[in-house]
């Protein structure tokens, strides 16, 4: 009867801790602010919807193929200077929003958006 007793209480302490940490998770949130160092919402969506546009012109073959790898780097490197950010400024910043993945579903979205909203302006 203690056995159980203990058991039960054991197993209802380890629940409480389990969803208690996952609530208060903040790559759970979805309004979170990045830290130094990492490029803020706005400023990674408007990196990363030109990064998709870039990945789009790739792989619907815009560059011949003898220099798509290049043409690629290129294109990033231009993406990272209309910015002003460098290449490792992205690679923590992508790091840290994916570690995010309710906020960054948000950052997709707005990325989705503008993307459309680019393609309307472009008609």
């Amino acid at each position: 009867m203690v056995k159980v007793k203990f058991t039960s209480i054991l197993l209802l302490l380890l629940a409480i801790i389990g969803t208690g940490g996952c609530a208060n998770d903040s790559r759970d949130r979805v309004n979170v602010t990045a830290p130094d160092g990492v490029l803020n919402k706005t400023e990674f969506v408007n990196v990363l919807a030109d990064i998709q546009l870039i990945e789009a012109a790739s792989k619907n073959r815009v560059w011949r193929n003898d220099d798509v790898e290049k043409r690629l780097g290129d294109a990033y490197n231009e993406v990272f200077r209309k910015h002003d950010i460098t290449e490792s400024q992205f690679k923590a910043s992508h790091s840290w929003w994916w570690n995010h993945p309710v906020a960054m579903k948000g950052v997709l979205l707005e990325v989705t958006e503008r993307i459309t909203q680019l393609e309307i302006e472009a008609r």
